[in-house]
């Protein structure tokens, strides 16, 4: 999970820069500042929201006990790199309050059409990793992914979107020995065609598209969840490693950092760990915290 962490700092000074700017002066590495003035290797909502839900996970799956933790976050300033929480989504947050007003946890996140944010997908690696390491059965799975989006993120389309993330991520676990992303991410998406045909979820049509790969130049890159799906897609299968997915991320601009998250949350699975750069890795800040987290989620996954 270390992907989506150090994704989501690459992207956090960038966070709101248009593409056309981006595209003048390309992002090459790790800074700090920019959008938040914050220091380098300063991460955020997503990864914050991704280490909470990876620390739940450690025994299981609780609904409330994961929904006390995101509250722990936005309220207390728990899974946070200095103390102090910044760029929150409005879902997210109306999900969260709705939590702490006794709301029952499946029915606290938002159901319509323009509460589709991507604040659902940024943090469902530690479910899918998860899930795939208990064998957990199709059926089981969609439905887990389902409701583990819903906390925050009810339509259907961030149900879909968390669904077609864990595709890939299955396909990749799958075929760990296969040594062409670019095949795997075309086996989700036909599967994905099969579980979210385009009669009901038209949302998906560029997506399904056999020319979808072909350029970039058509992809928007704002909060919507269907447009951190595709450019997580599209960035990991015109990569040869970690960085130049995130960076390609990255560089469409505007929800940078979340992006930049999804994305390397597949580029890191795919790649491995040793294929992030460690300089990045060193800048990365609260890495006690980090490490804590994620030793017990890995131990976790052995015991319960």
């Amino acid at each position: 999970m270390y992907g989506v962490i150090v994704g989501d700092a690459l992207g956090v000074p960038y966070e709101f820069k248009p593409r056309s700017t981006l595209q003048k002066t390309p992002v090459t590495g790790m800074r700090g500042h920019g959008t938040y003035d914050k220091p380098e290797g300063t991460w955020s909502d997503d990864s914050s929201l991704t280490l909470a839900l990876a620390d739940s996970l450690v025994y299981g799956i609780d609904y409330d006990d994961i929904m006390s933790r995101f509250s722990k976050w936005l309220y207390q300033n728990m899974y946070t790199p200095e103390n102090e929480v910044f760029d929150v989504g409005q879902t997210t947050e109306e999900a969260i309050y709705n939590y702490t007003m006794g709301v029952n946890p499946l029915d606290c996140g938002g159901v319509e059409e323009y509460e589709n944010g991507n604040g659902s997908l940024m943090r469902i690696m530690p479910l899918l990793l998860y899930i795939n390491r208990k064998s957990i059965d199709e059926k089981s799975a969609i439905e887990l992914i389902n409701n583990v989006s819903s906390l925050t993120h009810a339509h259907k389309t961030s149900k879909a979107c968390c669904n077609i993330y864990n595709f890939l991520v299955q396909a990749i676990i799958e075929n760990r020995e296969a040594n062409n992303l670019k095949t795997l991410i075309k086996k989700a998406i036909e599967r994905a065609k099969k579980q979210y045909p385009l009669k009901e979820y038209p949302e998906f049509k560029s997506l399904y598209d056999d020319l979808f790969f072909d350029s970039g130049e058509n992809l928007d890159s704002t909060g919507y969840v269907v447009n951190a799906l595709q450019i997580a897609f599209y960035a990991c299968y015109h990569s040869s490693d970690y960085s130049d997915a995130v960076l390609c991320a990255v560089n469409f601009g505007e929800d940078t950092d979340t992006n930049a998250a999804i994305t390397g949350g597949i580029a890191a699975l795919y790649y491995g760990y040793k294929s992030i750069p460690p300089k990045w890795i060193d800048v990365i800040i609260n890495k006690e915290l980090i490490n804590e987290v994620l030793d017990a989620f890995s131990e976790g996954l052995k015991h319960y």
